[in-house]
């Protein structure tokens, strides 16, 4: 296997990193909230995690899958906990060890280890209904649910994609993704039904204009942000001169920043950086010496891209407000040592299918199901 892959994935994380340090730099001096040097400590941390999930073979992690996935489970649970769980702005998605933590963001990696080491143990089964969907569907609803009652359903629903993509190429047959789908569209629909703050956000998606002063404030002037960079940008740190005022504008709207200051041009690469990494994560998946290495690493790059895009779709305005952070980008803390963690996740793989004999690599891909079955 060549090495292009792995360099190609590690030079355009590089980028990003670069890119949203300058970028933090500029937000710290006009955001109380921003903050470069303790993005740069955490930027150091998911670094030497990374090299650290490079060097152990990612094959060793599908014996811990059960116990990673009751433990993020746990730490969901401990969001509620008086005195354990912190809310901010009505939502209860962090928990106090010293320093904020969100269990959100290990319970999406969880899943995806989960699921990966499910579909490997039962190979020959994933086009059941009952072991190849229910029951992982149902485990994985544990997580989804513990992450939507936290009011995170931007986190759940990213999830929620992400098994699809996981079970999509672990074989599970069409009609139950369609089913899986369905009902994920219901519970998305009840959360905006019951959920008032969710409610509003959506009705202010549909009538901006109509809400410009209330739940649309923000997403409008995000929108503005983005404008007034055009194809050049105005300028590192001049951007909020023209908003006046761009809240979260270091994490959940880091990219109409990225577009303001510097431009169309920027916006445009970014967006190919993603896609660079959608690409090399795909070949060193499909490559993998095992279905294990090929399921974790569809689901790894998968979280990545698809956080991304989520990102990208709120700040211009394409869906209803959600908040997430945008990957290698947005201000760091534990969203950024799973993103690091998801590269050292595919480096490894890619590192284990580069030392395998080679007349070992195709035995082991002859039992591998890369598509679903019809």
């Amino acid at each position: 296997m060549s090495r292009y892959p792995s360099i190609i994935l590690i030079t355009t994380v590089s980028a990003l990193i670069a890119l949203g340090l300058v970028t933090l730099f500029s937000a710290e001096q006009v955001s109380e909230s921003a903050s470069f040097e303790r993005h740069l400590r955490w930027v150091g941390i998911g670094l030497i995690g990374c090299y650290i999930l490079t060097m152990i073979d990612y094959r060793r992690w599908q014996v811990w899958a059960w116990p990673v996935f009751w433990i993020a489970a746990f730490l969901l649970l401990l969001c509620f906990a008086p005195g354990i769980g912190r809310e901010i702005n009505g939502a209860s998605r962090w928990i106090n060890v010293g320093m904020p933590f969100q269990p959100s963001e290990l319970a999406k990696l969880a899943g995806i280890l989960f699921l990966a080491a499910w579909y490997t143990n039962h190979a020959d089964k994933a086009g059941t209904p009952i072991v190849g969907f229910l029951l992982p569907g149902l485990c994985v609803t544990i997580l989804v649910g513990l992450i939507a009652a936290e009011v995170d359903i931007g986190a759940a629903t990213l999830l929620g994609v992400v098994t699809g993509i996981v079970m999509l190429m672990a074989g599970v047959r069409y009609y139950w993704l369609f089913l899986g789908v369905a009902g994920s569209l219901v519970a998305v629909a009840g959360a905006i039904e019951f959920l008032p703050e969710r409610t509003a956000r959506f009705v202010a998606f549909l009538e901006p204009e109509k809400y410009a002063q209330g739940d649309a404030w923000q997403q409008l002037k995000s929108l503005q942000a983005l404008g007034v960079g055009g194809w050049d940008g105005v300028g590192l740190g001049n951007v909020i001169h023209h908003v006046k005022r761009l809240p979260y504008m270091e994490s959940d709207f880091i990219f109409p920043v990225i577009g303001g200051e510097f431009g169309l041009q920027v916006s445009l690469l970014v967006v190919l950086a993603y896609v660079l990494i959608m690409v090399s994560g795909i070949i060193i998946a499909l490559n993998a010496p095992d279905r294990f290495g090929m399921l974790l690493g569809s689901g790894v790059v998968g979280m990545m891209v698809i956080q991304a895009i989520i990102h990208i779709a709120v700040t211009t305005m394409v869906m209803p407000n959600t908040g997430l952070p945008l990957p290698f980008v947005s201000q760091g803390g534990t969203n950024l040592i799973v993103c690091f963690a998801c590269v050292g996740l595919l480096l490894s793989i890619h590192r284990q299918a580069w030392r395998e004999p080679e007349f070992v690599a195709p035995q082991l891909k002859a039992h591998l199901r890369i598509t679903p079955r019809l």
